[in-house]
């Protein structure tokens, strides 16, 4: 019986399902049987600056709406055999900005915002045309609510009246402002209590703003566009548009991971035992220098079928639109790997990062080699990729196509530290992330909520959105001494204007026309003809003033002043 059963499987074309649960790291570029000096279980002596990629494993028979990541990325990679030798220093002559075209902040910032105040350049973010997009969505979708549930006699949404522009903006102000001022529950913000009593009652009411913040939403829910991220993923791309008009990066980026905070049911949710908030939505970001966020992309689980590594599909859409320029591309080991910098090579970007002892095409005379503390052990390909191993307080290893293994001197204290140039210049092109998630983190106005998109619209709305404006603040107002709280306090402050109501702030300065020592361009005018004839022509057409509204922060002339201040005169 026992012989009739086996032959019976073997001619079978049944299969047994062994893999029950795949490797935490999603990247097929890792080599399983590379296991340098040391047995498969022992642990490695590589220092991984980010192990950040654990992730939960998604369910793969779920079949995916939305492709996260487009099947139209060219993931080509030089199909010659790779071999390695010593370092030449004859690397890749890649010229940055060969055409030499305009980086950095838009000239048209420059021009006009130089004494604007924090809600000036925060608008160039949260604009007319967000605000009317997030009005028109939550009113939608209040009236797909009203229209498709029984209510009952005393159910609030009867009361439900159409927000509008200056309702919108004050619930978004109030909810930045509970970022920076925290109480035990919601309803606290509007208790009568000497302890807790605030002028919050006087902006909006408690059931408005619980009513508002029930129906808030930023996605049709009739119209599937994005698939998962259908609810969110319009209002990222607006803002990101937005981030990308007023800055182009110089020459240096990275890419990383930050996650949003969530804890409730999601089949995307992701685990990174390293972050602060273990469990949240995975959000993959590229930033410049200055903390300045300019791309923004929600993972939304893994693909039905994997044609190749997330790590290295991710990098290639996020930088799709500044490859060709020269610039260099920060990475930590999660992303790097010879193929992804071969590829980089191809379309004239370097790569800098370090780098997992397991990658595939690893020198394995470097990664095995032992070396004592200072010590330093480098590898050239023969398509101009640098391996280097360097023994610090432990090993690091770093992969880079600009650098080679020269070794530099830095005043530390009352020591001279030698350490190879691409660690001290991996170190400067990785913090630029840092600093965003460092910022970010500060008076953060998430709160608990069960709708996820709720979390991630009011994360890149309120929190990233903010410290690219500040960011945007320090360069052209040369006011670096302003902190990221009192910018939220300058930008609440407005927000939470409503007309004819008793303000729950100091009052400003009055709009008056001052004279200044310093001559520049009317910013209506020049807004007005930059609109109609472009920048260049309205740099050339607008008019120079001297005179100045203090209450505005803006140079005017006396005409755009009484037309913008008639009401007050």
């Amino acid at each position: 019986m026992d012989e009739h059963i086996v032959n019976w499987l073997n001619n079978s074309d049944f299969e047994f399902d062994t893999d029950e649960s795949e490797d935490e790291v999603d990247d097929s570029d890792i080599d399983p049987d590379y296991f340098p000096n040391q047995q498969p279980n022992e642990e490695q002596n590589t220092w991984n600056c980010d192990n950040d990629g654990i992730e939960n494993d998604v369910d793969e028979n779920v079949q995916l709406i939305a492709d996260e990541f487009e099947d139209d990325v060219n993931v080509n990679t030089p199909s010659n055999e790779i071999t390695w030798g010593p370092v030449t220093g004859n690397l890749n002559t890649i010229t940055y900005n060969p055409l030499n075209l305009d980086v950095g902040i838009n000239p048209d910032i420059i021009d006009c915002m130089e004494d604007c105040a924090p809600i000036d350049f925060y608008a160039l973010f949260f604009d007319e045309n967000v605000l009317d997009f997030l009005v028109s969505e939550t009113n939608r979708y209040a009236h797909q609510i009203i229209n498709s549930r029984r209510l009952s006699k005393c159910s609030r949404l009867k009361k439900w009246t159409p927000i509008d522009r200056t309702e919108m903006r004050n619930f978004l102000g109030l909810i930045v402002w509970m970022g920076l001022v925290n109480m035990p529950n919601l309803r606290d913000y509007w208790r009568t209590d000497f302890l807790y009593k605030t002028r919050v009652p006087e902006v909006m009411s408690r059931n408005r703003f619980e009513l508002i913040l029930g129906m808030f939403h930023c996605g049709n829910n009739e119209m599937i566009e994005y698939g998962r991220l259908n609810k969110v993923q319009h209002l990222v791309d607006m803002l990101v548009a937005n981030f990308n008009k007023w800055y182009i990066p110089e020459d240096k980026v990275c890419i990383d991971e930050s996650v949003v905070p969530f804890i409730g049911r999601l089949v995307f949710r992701q685990y990174l035992k390293n972050k602060k908030h273990r469990y949240g939505i995975k959000i993959f970001k590229l930033c410049s220098k200055d903390f300045y966020t300019l791309r923004y992309n929600i993972y939304a689980g893994k693909e039905v079928i994997r044609e190749t590594d997330v790590s290295y599909k991710i990098v290639l859409k996020l930088m799709e639109p500044y490859l060709n320029f020269g610039r260099t591309l920060y990475t930590d080991n999660w992303y790097s790997s010879v193929k992804l910098a071969e590829k980089l090579n191809q379309e004239n970007t370097h790569l800098v990062g370090t780098l997992r002892a397991n990658r595939k095409n690893n020198p394995e005379n470097v990664v095995k080699k032992k070396l004592k503390k200072g010590e330093v052990i480098a590898s050239q390909s023969n398509y101009n990729v640098v391996i280097l191993k360097w023994r610090d307080k432990r090993d690091i290893l770093l992969i880079t196509t600009k650098h080679s293994d020269q070794i530099i001197e830095i005043q530390k204290r009352d020591t001279i530290i030698k350490k190879p140039l691409v660690v001290e210049d991996y170190n400067t092109g990785k913090s630029y992330i840092d600093r965003s998630d460092q910022m970010s983190s500060y008076s953060s106005p998430l709160k608990k909520t069960i709708k996820w998109y709720k979390k991630v619209a009011f994360d890149i709305l309120l929190s990233t959105a903010t410290v690219n404006a500040l960011s945007l603040f320090k360069s052209v107002t040369k006011n670096k001494s302003i902190t990221i709280t009192t910018f939220k306090e300058e930008i609440i402050k407005q927000l939470l204007y409503k007309p004819n109501v008793p303000q729950p702030i100091s009052p400003g300065l009055k709009h008056l026309l001052v004279t200044t020592q310093k001559k520049r361009m009317c910013k209506p005018c020049y807004a007005q003809k930059s609109e109609n004839l472009g920048r260049l022509e309205a740099q050339n057409k607008t008019r120079k003033v001297f005179t100045h509204c203090e209450g505005c922060k803006q140079q005017m002339c006396r005409d755009c002043f009484i037309k913008k201040h008639k009401n007050v005169l």
